[in-house]
C-alpha cells in the first residue's frame, strides 16, 4: 500500500513538471512567434525603404515604442545622451533655464521654477503650460526631447511660449541659458525666533544632510519655532525624502510603497534622534511640490506633527526605477506607487493644506498703484531718508501720498517698501504664506506661555 502512494506521489509529480515543462515552452513559442514578427518588419524596413536606414536607429525607434505603448509619461527610455544628462542633473550643475518640467493632462507643464535663475526672475510659475520652445509646437513632443532644447549652452537664449491659468492670450518669454547649480536646503532666523528652512530639491544624496546641518544651526541659536518650506520643490530620490522625514518624526509610517509583486513592497518607518523634534513646525506647499516634496509633507501632516500651509501640491503618487542597459542607455520605469502613512496615494489629487493660504496676487488696480508708488519721489524720498523704515510710522508718508493723489494702505504700501528699500533679506516679508505662517507659529508660542503658566498656577494652589 505504501508502495502504491509512493508510486502515485512520484507520477503526480511528473505530471506537475511535465505541465510545467510544456506551458513554459508554449510560452517561449508564444513570445518567439511574437519575435519572429519584430524582426520581420525590421528586415522589411532595412531592404525596402526608399532610404538606407541605420540599424540602430530602428533598435532605438522599436525600444522607445514598446515604452511609449504604456502610455504612462513618466516610463520612459533613456538614450546614452539623455542618461548622462540625468547623471550630469544629479551632480548639480547645468546650463538651462532653472525649472523643472514635467507632463500633466498630455501637456508640457511648469512643475517648479528654480529661486533666483532665468526661469524665476523672468516670472514663470508652476502650473504655466510650456505649447512652444523655439516657435515648436511641444504637442506630442516627449518630456526628453522638451528638456534637451530647454537646455543647453550657457548664454544663448530660447524663447517659450506659455499658457496662464486666468489669461486669456499666450505669454511669450525670451530668456538667456545660465549654469544652474542645484543648491538642497537654504535657511535663515526670520523675527520672533522662527526659523526658516526652504529645501529646494532633492535630486542628490546630499539633502538630507544639509537639512541636519541646518536644524542643528537654528537650534544652536535658539529658534523656537520652525517653517519648512517645501514649495515649487520637484521632488527626487525617495530615500533622502524619507530620511528628511525621519528628522521630524520618531516613530511610525514614512511612507510605503506597492508594485506589481508584493515581494517587491517597502514599508519605511521612523526613528528615534531626529533633529528637527519637539519644535513647533509649520510645512509650506504648493501645486509646484511633487513627488519626494509630498512624501515629507504627507508624513508630517499624518502624524500631526506640523501644520500644513498653502494650497494643494501636484500630485506625483508614483515611484520610478532608472534601470541601465549594457550600451549605455537605461529605462526609467514606474514600478510602484506610494501611500501616506494613512494609506492613501495621492497620485493625480496632491497633499491637501490643513490651512489654505493663497500667495498674495494683486489686482490690475493694485498692480497700477504699485508702480506709481514705485515712481513715486516721494517714496523715494522717505527711503533715502529712513533706510531701516521697518520702525517707522507710515501715517505721515500715506497722509502725503494722499496728498499727491495716492490713496494707499499701509499694508500695500510696506510691499513696495519692502521691494524698493534693496534689503533683499527683507522681501520674504511680503511672502504671504510666509508670513501667515509666523503668525499661526507667533500664536502657538503665545498659547503655549498661557498653557504654562495656568499649570504653575493650578500646581500653587494645590
Amino acid at each position: 500500500m505504501r508502495k502504491r502512494s509512493l508510486a502515485i506521489a512520484i507520477l503526480v509529480i511528473c505530471l506537475i513538471t511535465i505541465a510545467i515543462f510544456f506551458t513554459q515552452v508554449q510560452a517561449e513559442n508564444d513570445f518567439f512567434s511574437e519575435l519572429k514578427l519584430i524582426i520581420r518588419v525590421y528586415q522589411i524596413v532595412k531592404n525596402e525603404y526608399i532610404e538606407k536606414v541605420e540599424t540602430s536607429k530602428l533598435i532605438e525607434g522599436a525600444i522607445r515604442g514598446m515604452v511609449e505603448s504604456l502610455n504612462d509619461p513618466r516610463s520612459r527610455w533613456l538614450s546614452v545622451e539623455e542618461y548622462e544628462e540625468i547623471n550630469v542633473e544629479r551632480k548639480g550643475e547645468f546650463g538651462g533655464l532653472g525649472m523643472t518640467v514635467g507632463i500633466k493632462d498630455h501637456s508640457l507643464v511648469i512643475v517648479a521654477p528654480l529661486d533666483d535663475t532665468p526661469a524665476s526672475k523672468a516670472g514663470l510659475q508652476a502650473g504655466d503650460k510650456i505649447v512652444k520652445i523655439n516657435g515648436e509646437s511641444t504637442k506630442n513632443m516627449s518630456l526628453d526631447e522638451a528638456v534637451s532644447k530647454l537646455r543647453g549652452e550657457v548664454g544663448t537664449p530660447v524663447t517659450i511660449t506659455i499658457i496662464r491659468e486666468g489669461i486669456e492670450e499666450p505669454l511669450e518669454f525670451t530668456l538667456t541659458r545660465a549654469l544652474i547649480k542645484l543648491p538642497n536646503v537654504k535657511y535663515r532666523i526670520l523675527k520672533g525666533k522662527i526659523g526658516y528652512i526652504k529645501i529646494i530639491g532633492f535630486t542628490n544624496e546630499e539633502t538630507s544632510r544639509n537639512l541636519r546641518e541646518a536644524l542643528i544651526f537654528l537650534k544652536q541659536e535658539g529658534v523656537e519655532a520652525l517653517i519648512l518650506d517645501l514649495r515649487n520643490n520637484p521632488g527626487g530620490l525617495l530615500s533622502e525624502a524619507v530620511k528628511v522625514a525621519d528628522e521630524f518624526l520618531s516613530s511610525g509610517v514614512i511612507v510605503s510603497t506597492r508594485g506589481r509583486n508584493p515581494a517587491q513592497n517597502e514599508v519605511y518607518s521612523a526613528h528615534p534622534g531626529g533633529e528637527g523634534l519637539g519644535v513647533p513646525l509649520v510645512v509650506l506647499i504648493n501645486r509646484g511640490s511633487a513627488s519626494a516634496s509630498e512624501i515629507v509633507a504627507g508624513a508630517i501632516k499624518d502624524h500631526q506633527r506640523g501644520i500644513i500651509l498653502g494650497t494643494t501640491s501636484f500630485g506625483k503618487g508614483t515611484v520610478q526605477s532608472v534601470i541601465p542597459l549594457e550600451d549605455g542607455s537605461a529605462v526609467t520605469l514606474t514600478t510602484a506607487k506610494y501611500y501616506t502613512p494613512s494609506g492613501v496615494c495621492i497620485e493625480g489629487e496632491g497633499i491637501k493644506p490643513d490651512m489654505r493660504i493663497e500667495p498674495f496676487i494683486p489686482t490690475s488696480k493694485e498692480k497700477e498703484l504699485i508702480d506709481k508708488l514705485k515712481n513715486s519721489e516721494i517714496v523715494k524720498n522717505f527711503l533715502q531718508k529712513n533706510p531701516e523704515w521697518e520702525n517707522q510710522d507710515l501715517d505721515k508718508l500715506i497722509q502725503a501720498l494722499k496728498e499727491d493723489g495716492l490713496e494707499v494702505k499701509e499694508e500695500l504700501l510696506e510691499r513696495v517698501l519692502r521691494e524698493e528699500d534693496g534689503i533683499e533679506e527683507n522681501d520674504i516679508y511680503n511672502d504671504n504664506q510666509v508670513t501667515q505662517a509666523m503668525a499661526l507659529l507667533k500664536s502657538l508660542q503665545i498659547l503655549k506661555k498661557q498653557i504654562l503658566s495656568l499649570n504653575e498656577t493650578s500646581t500653587q494652589v494645590r
